[in-house]
């Protein structure tokens, strides 16, 4: 094997700060400094961030708007002059695509030691906010052109026109119909639910860097409350993704052989085997249906082929959980059984470890590299999506070197094929006999319903989004009784189609 193409990552630091005041809250480029300087202690280090040639910032949600090229001001505050700086915009992808990416750059010779990082201060902000010291409005942050990644628009205009606009209205689509998909009834998802995500409760209180301390039964996530109103049918407060944490992550990585130069000893080497990036039809409202994602499951065949693994050996296991279906739809796609032993999550996932914004799953990567050096002749895969189970890249590690010679793999040559998956036609003006494919429901700060998106099909097969005709009792009835399925009458009006039952 080549060692100077061997991509490994050599220092992994997390940080998470708890202000208790305005007096102690952080800027998000604070806590990113703070995470590399604990990379920098993990590698052994000091002052490793000056010597980069590349450095990777991952999008920032709560780092104000006007700032110009937040990668070139942490890099002039590190002492770094890298040669190369990127920046994305929104996509919780991005932490693994950028170590994919990189590995790509360090086989082409392109790069010699890279700084993955990223992080959110949207609790210190909160905490400013308060304390009236800074604006409370969040924006949402503009595209440039010099930004790296996916800058594809997320939603369409029709989409937004019914009111799906941001992902706690868009998720319940995926998990109405994956209920429906399952057999289950109403009673028994929000069962499954509990349980599921109190697991992942369990885990994440075991974090040292966890945002949330203290493990929530199934009974406290699934019961909604005062503290836990319904946020979007199914979705309790507690089972949705939390992103007013202050939380940051970094990781350097670097080649085989200047891993040695540096001094890293191989006990704390761990190697990208393999890396796979995949997008579905890219609108939510085109989507073949709403309970499976086709990319997922050839992104980690592509990972776990190009590092000569199969997903039998594979021990650890951290899948993207915005919400609770995102990880149970991967889960389905790679063929897990519900009662597989691995969790999946090493991480304890966005609603109990946090959520910090696009970062996720770099936390998610360090926590991989601190198994792994336990535990070195096993294996684990990282699982990160973006936007509204969209897009996803995954990485599969080891704290050992891969059999054969590692070489990039690239996704052009399998996202054709995926390209030419088509859903059903779909129809801006919906008129006659039509049959719920799907639903999500809107609720007020008290918990209660207040609103409804549907999406529908006609008898001959096009797809339409409605809005049911207003009456609360039907939305009460849409929380209580099956909606997928039931059958209806379609009409356009004023702009609208309206869903009558």
């Amino acid at each position: 094997m080549k060692k100077k193409t061997v991509p490994v990552i050599i220092g992994a630091g997390q940080y998470v700060h708890h202000p208790k005041d305005p007096s102690e809250a952080k800027s998000p480029l604070d806590l990113v400094l703070k995470a590399i300087s604990k990379a920098e202690e993990d590698a052994g280090i000091p002052s490793l961030g000056e010597k980069v040639d590349s450095l990777c910032l991952v999008n920032i949600l709560s780092l104000p708007h006007v700032q110009q090229d937040p990668a070139g001001a942490l890099a002039s505050v590190l002492g770094a002059r890298p040669g190369y700086k990127a920046y994305t915009w929104v996509g919780a992808s991005a932490p693994q695509w950028f170590v994919n990416r990189t590995a790509e750059r360090i086989f082409a010779g392109k790069s010699r030691l890279a700084l993955i990082c990223g992080g959110e201060a949207f609790y210190s902000r909160k905490m400013m906010v308060k304390g009236r010291l800074t604006d409370p409005t969040v924006a949402f942050p503009p595209r440039r052109p010099e930004m790296e990644g996916d800058l594809r628009d997320p939603l369409t205009a029709l989409e937004l026109k019914y009111g799906l606009i941001q992902p706690i209205h868009i998720y319940p689509l995926f998990e109405n119909a994956l209920r429906a998909h399952d057999g289950l009834s109403i009673e028994e998802q929000r069962r499954e639910l509990g349980e599921f995500c109190s697991g992942f409760s369990a885990i994440a209180e075991k974090n040292p860097y966890a945002w949330f301390e203290k493990r929530k039964t199934h009974e406290e996530i699934a019961g909604a409350s005062p503290d836990n109103r319904m946020i979007s049918f199914p979705y309790t407060k507690y089972m949705c993704s939390i992103m007013e944490v202050d939380q940051a992550a970094a990781l350097f990585v670097t080649d085989a052989v200047t891993a040695a130069l540096l001094g890293v000893p191989e006990e704390k080497w761990v190697y990208l085997l393999g890396s796979g990036d995949a997008s579905d039809i890219w609108n939510v409202s085109q989507r073949v249906n709403f309970y499976s994602s086709p990319s997922v499951k050839v992104a980690a065949e592509k990972a776990l082929e190009h590092a000569g693994e199969s997903l039998e050996n594979i021990s650890f296991l951290d899948f993207y959980s915005c919400f609770p279906v995102a990880p149970r739809i991967t889960r389905h796609m790679l063929g897990i059984f519900k009662n597989d032993p691995r969790p999946l999550t090493v991480t304890g996932g966005m609603p109990y470890f946090g959520g910090p914004g696009n970062n996720y799953s770099m936390h998610a990567i360090c926590r991989m590299v601190e198994l792994l050096r336990k535990e070195p002749e096993k294996k684990g895969l990282v699982q990160a999506l973006s936007w509204f189970i969209s897009k996803h890249s995954v990485g599969i590690y080891s704290g050992t070197p891969g059999r054969s010679t590692w070489h990039p793999l690239s996704p052009q040559s399998y996202q054709e094929e995926l390209d030419r998956i088509k859903g059903p036609p779909l129809v801006d003006e919906a008129s006659g006999r039509a049959t719920v494919e799907t639903y999500t429901l809107f609720h007020d700060r008290q918990g209660l319903p207040v609103d409804a998106t549907v999406i529908g099909r006609l008898e001959g097969g096009a797809r339409f989004l409605a809005k049911p005709v207003k009456d609360p009792s039907l939305l009460t009835a849409m929380m209580e009784q099956e909606f997928i399925g039931r059958e209806g009458k379609a009409r356009h009006r004023d702009g609208f189609n309206l869903l009558e039952f």
